[in-house]
């Protein structure tokens, strides 16, 4: 129900309107915001978008990924959870709110930020952290401390700009943390709660995050930082702030990068421990974190988070665009590059991903690189934690292609970063001599092991977890030269939408396919252990003639909404999988698929407009 607060001002924007013909910005005080949060929480479990009241070109966005209004988390959500935690900006007209919800039964922790326009929802940030215990801690708590609640007195108040900057001090502190920064900003009583646990001033004896190191939570919020514990966070971006001025509390949203080139962690005790295996390969985790301030000083931290793509930007970036396209090296190719000189130059990327180095690679002016679908800058990503790649020709599992038509070379093979092996398909364009594109996919080994393994934060189990031990070799069909002419162009688009359609098309009945390393039974699509609505962003990355052999990409939609499902797989998701395909006498043979989860509605950034 919409509230009487509410209800008055679009009454007096409408009178308003029409006396003076043109839209004017409706002011909404904490009321009104927090009634908004209210309506927007009742209309998500009732999977009814249709019951708010939206801009003509409402944004919305699920852990960074701009989604139409009504789908992701609008099919699956279950009623708000009793915990709920409200900040209010009126000035900018914007509330955010961390609170619990149901995925299909399963708790999560959802946090909503609305941008109120005229008396209408103009932007919808939402992040999901799939962490039930999470979730049940919160649902214990009820409600927020209480010192979260109360105003504080108009004359005690600090202005926005001084909030924001103090608690901007944290990132800053956190970013690489120098263990000999100044942490003054902290309150002696700070306290931080992150997913509804306490993890300073508790003496519990049990390792903090992924972790072996068991003393760092008894230590205060400014201690912590004083270790250095913290370095393996390499960059905090996109920091943008929501303030509740009366209540004297910030909510910040962030973007933490840790790029797994920081091997070691400074202990509290003085010896150094080992970097947990979570952070062997680069990550990205998307935050919202709040701030509650005493006089000058951070006295109460609430967080979450949750990991999306490495390198992704937040939906609603602020400021100006950012530019990763590469500079370009004297070193040149032969030109043109035939087929033995482009398999040469796809190695010759991975060796200098090996040796972090892109200096002697004759790289175009403007060259973009991609890791998993995001443009990141060369020398990031793998470039800093790859350690070894199975070699074509030595290696039980490697393999090179080429088509010279296109000035495309391609690599798929095993990887080794600090430990975690992966499988990468990588992909080199050559123009006039130069390398003017690089994109690499690599569908690591998530494992559940100590202090939670490699596996990604909080998502989903795949339908298929993929082991080292199975990887076993590559099939040798797709090394062997084709037996008979390449099939038509639109060979490929058919396959998919036969996928997509559930219908075989161009298959052959001998047909072996083999998904994250598991043999499956024949190459129906009825088959897949993935499910799937939609097969969509189809690339071909390489076709190489010779062999008979295409490396695609497409993402598989499962909006989780299947009760058939098992609970693990009825969570909205996206699955990218690259794959190799070998084709026979017009038919689809052989098929090399590895399969990695993403963030519903994920999208290629080789597909997106590029700034």
């Amino acid at each position: 129900m919409i509230n009487r607060n509410f209800r008055a001002a679009l009454l007096a924007a409408s009178a308003l309107f029409a006396w003076t013909g043109e839209a004017q910005n409706v002011s909404c005080d904490r009321a009104c915001l927090e009634g908004f949060v209210s309506s927007y929480l009742a209309a998500l479990s009732a999977h009814d978008p249709a019951r708010l009241q939206t801009t003509p070109n409402v944004r919305y966005a699920e852990n960074d990924q701009i989604l139409p209004l009504g789908k992701g988390e609008w099919q699956v959500a279950g009623p708000a959870g009793k915990y709920r935690h409200v900040f209010s900006d009126p000035q900018t007209g914007e509330v955010s709110a961390i609170t619990t919800l149901t995925e299909n039964g399963v708790a999560a922790i959802y946090v909503v930020r609305l941008k109120i326009e005229n008396g209408k929802i103009g932007e919808i940030e939402t992040q999901i952290s799939r962490d039930a215990l999470g979730a049940s801690r919160y649902e214990k708590l009820g409600q927020p401390e209480a010192v979260w609640l109360q105003p504080v007195p108009a004359a005690q108040r600090l202005p926005r700009a001084r909030l924001i900057a103090q608690a901007d001090k944290y990132y800053s502190g956190m970013e690489r943390n120098d263990p000999k920064g100044d942490y003054s900003f902290f309150d002696h009583d700070c306290n931080r709660l992150e997913d509804g646990l306490q993890t300073t001033n508790v003496k519990t004896g049990e390792a903090y995050g992924h972790s072996n190191d068991t003393d760092f939570a008894s230590l205060t919020c400014e201690a912590q930082f004083q270790t250095g514990f913290l370095g393996f966070v390499t960059k905090i971006r996109e920091r943008r702030y929501l303030v509740d001025e009366e209540r004297q509390a910030v909510i910040a949203t962030t973007t933490f990068d840790h790029n797994g080139t920081v091997r070691t962690l400074p202990s509290v005790n003085g010896k150094s421990s080992p970097i947990p295996a979570y952070f062997d390969v680069p990550r990205t985790l998307h935050a919202s974190e709040a701030f509650r301030l005493r006089g000058e000083k951070l006295f109460r931290i609430e967080m979450t988070l949750t990991e999306v793509p490495y390198g992704m930007r937040s939906a609603f970036h602020a400021g100006p665009a950012v530019n990763l396209r590469g500079d370009g090296t004297n070193a040149s190719t032969p030109d043109p590059c035939n087929r033995a000189c482009l398999e040469s130059l796809v190695l010759r990327v991975a060796e200098a991903m090996l040796s972090h180095d892109a200096s002697r690679l004759p790289l175009a002016k403007g060259v973009r690189y991609s890791e998993n679908g995001q443009f990141i800058a060369i020398g990031d990503g793998l470039w800093g934690t790859l350690g070894s790649i199975g070699i074509p020709g030595t290696s039980d599992y490697a393999a090179s292609f080429a088509d010279p038509s296109t000035h495309t070379a391609a690599y798929w093979g095993l990887t080794n970063e600090h430990g975690t092996p992966g499988v990468l398909a990588l992909r080199v364009r050559e123009e006039r001599g130069k390398i003017s594109e690089i994109e690499a996919i690599d569908v690591r080994e998530e494992s559940q092991g100590p202090r939670g393994g490699t596996v990604t934060l909080m998502r989903p189990r795949l339908p298929i977890e993929w082991k080292l031990s199975d990887l076993g070799k590559l099939d040798p069909a797709f090394t062997r030269p084709a037996a008979a002419a390449f099939p038509p162009p639109n060979f490929m688009d058919d396959y998919f939408a036969g996928i997509e359609k559930h219908e075989d098309l161009y298959v052959s009945r001998d047909c072996e396919r083999r998904e994250n390393t598991y043999a499956s039974f024949g190459c129906s699509a009825n088959n897949l252990r993935e499910p799937l609505t939609a097969v969509r962003d189809r690339r071909i990355l390489i076709s190489d003639k010779q062999r008979g052999v295409v490396l695609a990409v497409a993402m598989y939609d499962n909006p989780g909404i299947d009760d058939r499902l098992p609970a693990y797989q009825r969570v909205p998701s996206t699955y990218m999988v690259p794959q190799l395909i070998k084709i026979e006498n017009g038919t689809v043979a052989r098929i090399e698929s590895m399969i990695k989860w993403m963030p519903f509605g994920y999208t290629s950034a080789w597909l997106e407009r590029i700034n």
